[in-house]
């Protein structure tokens, strides 16, 4: 048996850094995964660790309330970092420094800046970053990218996106000052760039706290945001609204030069020009959304390529997110960069 074969065939051991919360569900999804084998779990919360070792069972996993001593004594070759984003920096490059491929939820940090330090500051690392996008990794958006890149509808030439729930977290996303653009839309300008295949150049962004908002900051958000040379869209969401909710991933019109490709309570619909609107067949994947985010994680590693959602790549749709921050806070339309 080759080498390579053996590395095709071996489980890849992993970290995971973050229990608590979000992290139970991470547990979930490393324990059925055919990839991955769990070596150890990292949380400072003692309730958190007592909480993922009542959810592991049976499975014996060592348990850390440090991550550098867990990352020195234990033999692996991921860290998976499902912890607020304000300490994602310190422990990505803790774990580079102990060799350990990197797989963190987005956003990639706590603010744009510190996301492009963290980006250089890995460079001299063999080992890759990779950020969690797995929004991209579901049927009915991966149908419609592929309606779009065949050019079913023609060039797409303006499009709206409209995300609506009304959803109570606690903890510290309610002290965030603008919680839907900082922690929820980066989801949704990382769809567009991946759906249309093109970088943002601009945004225009507007937010707002309406009066029976549960949260501290602004809940509510709207974006003009250009792609390319020739692709308008325009963005709105709400983590505060009333009435009839949208799925996670929006719904959405993207019309074109020859048609308009819709989302509609995540069932993807195509309307031709002179013909009648047909609902589209689901692709199939091999796995779906944070399952497929883990997949690509190992299939990079065992192919020896960058993941599809690689730091570097990833900065491109977080720069969207530092953009409309900024164009708020300024009350203007501002010029991004990292697609030049």
């Amino acid at each position: 048996m080759t080498k390579r074969n053996v590395m095709w065939m071996k489980k890849m051991r992993a970290i995971q850094v973050g229990t608590g919360g979000f992290g139970q569900s991470w547990l979930h999804i490393l324990m059925q995964s055919n990839d991955i084998e769990l070596v150890a779990i990292v949380d400072i919360d003692e309730k958190n660790i007592r909480d993922a070792k009542n959810l592991l069972g049976d499975h014996f996993i060592p348990d850390y309330r440090d991550h550098i001593r867990a990352f020195s004594e234990v033999e692996a070759d991921i860290a998976v970092i499902i912890t607020p984003p304000q300490t994602h920096k310190a422990l990505a490059l803790a774990a580079l420094e102990a060799g350990l491929y990197v797989f963190m939820e987005k956003p990639i940090t706590q603010n744009f800046h510190e996301a492009i330090e963290l980006y250089n500051e890995s460079l001299p690392y063999h080992p890759f970053i990779m950020i969690s996008q797995n929004y991209r990794w579901r049927p009915e958006i991966e149908t419609v990218r592929e309606v779009v890149q065949r050019g079913d509808a023609g060039d797409i030439e303006y499009g709206e996106w409209n995300f609506r729930r009304a959803t109570k977290f606690g903890g510290w996303r309610d002290k965030y000052s603008e919680i839907l653009v900082e922690d929820m839309s980066i989801h949704h300008f990382d769809l567009l760039r991946h759906i249309l295949n093109k970088d943002a150049t601009s945004i225009y962004a507007r937010s707002k706290r309406p009066s029976w908002s549960w949260f501290e900051g602004n809940a509510v958000a709207g974006a003009l945001i250009n792609f390319g040379e020739d692709t308008l869209i325009n963005y709105f969401g709400s983590w505060v609204t009333r009435g009839k909710e949208t799925s996670w991933n929006g719904d959405f019109r993207l019309v074109g030069s020859h048609g308009i490709i819709e989302l509609i309570d995540d069932i993807p619909y195509l309307t031709v020009e002179g013909k009648q609107r047909k609902e589209l067949p689901l692709v199939s994947l091999p796995y779906t959304d944070r399952a497929y985010s883990i997949y690509e994680m190992v299939q990079a590693i065992r192919e020896k390529r960058k993941p599809v959602t690689h730091i570097e790549d990833n900065l491109k749709s977080f720069e969207i997110v530092g953009g409309a921050l900024r164009s708020i806070k300024e009350s203007k339309e501002i010029t991004l960069t990292q697609s030049n």
